[in-house]
């Protein structure tokens, strides 16, 4: 499958970003967004849909761990991965 990914590794890396990443308060009010290593998170109004961004490329996971990527090109895919692997890397100080 075309850029597979674990789906509980992407999960716990939304739950670290939201308990160890700087939180910043959305333009729409309706919810936070927080930040760490570069990668942005956020859940959908409705709590079912989780995004996970870097500004160029994102991943949104659905309902029953479906998931789709949206990136411009390879290079920002690579870009995001990387991010990706740092956050799963980041130890707490």
């Amino acid at each position: 499958m075309k850029n597979a990914i674990d789906i509980y590794q992407a999960l716990k890396v939304f739950n670290k970003i939201t308990e160890f990443g700087e939180k910043h308060s959305s333009e729409s009010g309706y919810n936070s967004t927080y930040q760490l290593c570069g990668l942005h998170a956020e859940t959908g109004y409705d709590g079912y849909t989780i995004t996970l961004s870097d500004g160029r490329t994102s991943l949104n996971i659905y309902f029953h761990n479906k998931y789709q990527f949206d990136y411009p090109d390879n290079e920002a895919f690579e870009n995001f991965m990387r991010r990706f692997s740092e956050v799963i890397n980041h130890t707490v100080q």
